[in-house]
């Protein structure tokens, strides 16, 4: 075959090019979503600075519920999550590769005010009363991931004897604090389950609080450590952040009123609270 035939052939089929490495997989820093929260933009500067701090690139993804998030996390997929405190009990801190990373250090009068309430109609007088009338009552909770209303005051409702999916005429979840006081002073529902800053600020007519828990710590944040993820070098990355950038918190306390005005991370105490489901 003549020399210019194999160079034109040469140029119209080249030899394929080797694969460029494409580096370590991104880390994925994830959360959950919630009505009226752009969630993705609170934890965005956490992603920038875990991405500066590692030296690589980062991902941000939000999930549906807490409940999403802390699957998600198991399965890998996510690799520091952003849960609320029921999302982080039910991921078992110390299991299957998951550790508990810092939380945000809420000042103490604001810690003290993230409480959940039992209101219902005015005319149910007390914690007994509600007992003996609890068949022909509807309750609303916020959600089943929710901490303030779900599986706190649903803990307290059990201890009463009423455990919500079987205690009440019927069970709703409003899928927020405001919209399940809201039910309530619709008529829609005779007994919610809310935060209690959402109840105290609302200074509802016609409703009575029935029963206020003791303050409900927010969830610390997790890590799980798949392919070398530096778990324990990003623990010291957020107790340092609200030095080296203090737009990680301020972003977190937007999306998180519960947050309050924290301005650094802490090391999380211990949670006695009950199990979450």
């Amino acid at each position: 075959m003549p020399r210019w035939l194999l160079v034109l052939a040469a140029l119209a089929f080249p030899l394929p090019l080797p694969a460029a490495d494409p580096g370590p997989a991104a880390w994925v820093v994830a959360t959950y979503a919630y009505p009226q929260r752009d969630r993705a933009a609170a934890i965005r500067p956490l992603a920038d600075y875990l991405a500066v701090r590692g030296g690589r690139a980062v991902e941000v993804r939000v999930l549906p519920s807490p409940t999403a998030l802390v699957e998600a996390l198991r399965r890998g997929e996510v690799d520091v999550a952003v849960p609320n405190l029921h999302g982080y009990l039910q991921a078992r801190p110390g299991t299957d590769g998951i550790v508990a990373l810092p939380v945000p250090a809420v000042p103490p009068a604001q810690a003290d005010r993230y409480r959940s309430v039992i209101v219902a109609r005015a005319e149910i007088g007390s914690s007994a009363d509600l007992r003996s009338r609890a068949a022909g009552l509807r309750l609303v909770l916020v959600g089943p991931d929710s901490a303030s209303g779900g599986f706190v005051p649903a803990a307290e409702l059990t201890a009463l004897g009423l455990p919500p999916g079987s205690g009440f005429a019927g069970l709703a979840y409003a899928g927020s604090h405001a919209a399940a006081l809201q039910a309530l002073l619709e008529g829609r529902a005779d007994v919610a389950a809310l935060a209690a800053d959402v109840y105290d600020a609302a200074r509802a007519d016609g409703t009575r609080e029935l029963w206020r828990s003791a303050p409900i710590p927010p969830g610390p944040l997790l890590c799980h450590g798949r392919d070398g993820v530096p778990c324990d070098a990003i623990v010291g990355w957020l107790l340092e952040a609200h030095g080296r950038d203090p737009a990680v918190m301020a972003a977190l306390r937007a999306g998180w009123p519960e947050f309050g005005d924290a301005e650094a991370f802490t090391l999380p105490p211990p949670l006695g609270l009950p199990a979450a489901e």
